[in-house]
């Protein structure tokens, strides 16, 4: 017989996604979104994988799979939630390649609705070229391992955790800016100022920040951050996270092509979070 107890009422919200966008130039067309996969309100269970992909030669790669879990733990009421992309073997243009990309995050939110616990360990980026140059990725320690202060050792990261990072970065990266012109700045003070209110934003709007703190290995590509100019081809934002009060989100990389090729390109996009009361 069905019974009334720990009726939370939980509604999932988890998806993810391994390669997707669109092109405008020189042909227009909706890239074909790889191994889209995501729950039901239920939660549950559910993978998706795709072979081989090529795109006229403008993007590919050799597999890609995503993976997403939800589940309420009727023990004792809390919420776990998983939502992970693979891509393998990367190759855009011949500028962005890659031998494995990951994005991963994991949230669990305890019993009565409390704040939800992050975590962002296993995204990684193994074998990043940029325009040819080893471009290893200086990863935040305080966001992922390894050396992970937190959420790489069994202390997942809080609203404030993240906060705190997030606004750290801004001002950082708001101050690479300043040497390439009115314009630049201009962008990146409105796109990650608000970053540095404090207290800060809620309400208004997810915490902006990266998995990725800048570059490092021979001939490295310069950056602002997590941001790649690169001339003749576009702008590259690395391990990009967006944390909602009831929702993260992470994209591992997303390319906005402005050379013969235009576009925009997002690779191993995850999210998971959703809305529920006791």
């Amino acid at each position: 017989m069905q019974t009334f107890h720990h009726s939370r009422k939980y509604s999932f919200r988890v998806d993810a996604n391994a390669l997707g966008g669109f092109l405008e130039e020189p042909l227009q067309k909706d890239i074909t979104t790889l191994a889209p996969v995501s729950l039901p309100p239920v939660g549950g269970f559910a993978t998706a994988r795709s072979e081989a992909f090529n795109l006229e030669e403008i993007v590919s790669c050799s597999a890609a799979y995503t993976r997403v879990s939800g589940r309420e733990h009727h023990a004792d009421g809390s919420i776990s939630i998983s939502s992970s992309a693979v891509v393998e073997d990367l190759n855009l243009l011949e500028v962005v390649t890659a031998k494995r990309i990951v994005s991963q995050v994991s949230i669990f939110i305890p019993s009565g609705g409390t704040e939800p616990q992050i975590s962002f360990a296993g995204s990684r980026f193994e074998g990043l070229l940029l325009a040819g140059c080893d471009n290893a990725p200086t990863m935040n320690s305080e966001l992922n391992p390894p050396g992970c202060k937190r959420g790489g050792h069994g202390l997942p990261l809080t609203w404030q955790d993240i906060a705190t990072v997030a606004g750290s970065q801004a001002e950082k990266l708001i101050g690479s800016f300043k040497d390439r012109g009115e314009d630049a700045y201009r962008w990146a003070q409105n796109r990650h100022g608000r970053m540095i209110s404090d207290p800060p934003p809620g309400d208004c709007g997810p915490l902006l920040c990266s998995l990725v703190d800048g570059f490092n290995g021979e001939g490295s590509k310069p950056s602002c951050g997590h941001i790649v100019e690169i001339p003749g081809f576009g702008r590259i934002f690395l391990g990009e996270i967006r944390v909602y009060r009831d929702s993260v989100h992470l994209v591992a990389i997303r390319a906005e092509l402005g050379c013969p090729v235009r576009g925009s390109l997002g690779f191993c996009a995850v999210g998971g979070g959703g809305s529920g009361e006791n």
